[in-house]
């Protein structure tokens, strides 16, 4: 089987087609996933743009906006448990709050020039989403339909 990964948690499927893929494989499916998640939290921004700029053409000051995601995903979580705590509950705005957090986090993780840091980019950007299994069903179809 290999590691255990998170994404073995969410599906083993996904985590075995992960586990068979190239890095390059994985980067592809791995901004699939955070497509998904960010169009499904609605987030958006500068640092958002130049992330996905970055992921899908190398080009931008990649450590800059690692360090701005990372913020944004402190802030996020910040305010998440603010609002759970007020409403002693998570209520619906809350909730997107948690997952605009985790799509902030995913594209991070997506950032790192470390290629081990692909699954966890991969495993908050299904979190992110607001429908779990298309985002699991997305990334999957990507790493096996990119296999040479």
């Amino acid at each position: 089987m290999g590691v255990r990964l998170r994404l073995d948690s969410i599906s083993p499927s996904l985590a075995d087609s992960f586990r068979k893929a190239d890095d390059e494989q994985r980067r592809h499916a791995t901004l699939t996933a955070c497509l998904v998640a960010v169009a499904g939290t609605g987030l958006q921004g500068n640092e958002i743009d130049a992330a996905v700029d970055f992921l899908r053409r190398g080009r931008g000051d990649q450590l800059a906006v690692r360090r701005k995601l990372d913020s944004l995903t402190e802030k996020f979580d910040e305010q998440y448990l603010k609002l759970s705590e007020d409403a002693d509950g998570t209520t619906p705005e809350a909730l997107l709050v948690f997952r605009k957090a985790r799509a902030a986090a995913a594209l991070a993780f997506a950032l790192s020039p470390d290629p081990g840091q692909l699954h966890e980019a991969m495993y908050e950007a299904i979190v992110a989403s607001d429908d779990q299994v298309e985002a699991v069903r997305a990334a999957d179809v990507t790493l096996r339909g990119r296999r040479h």
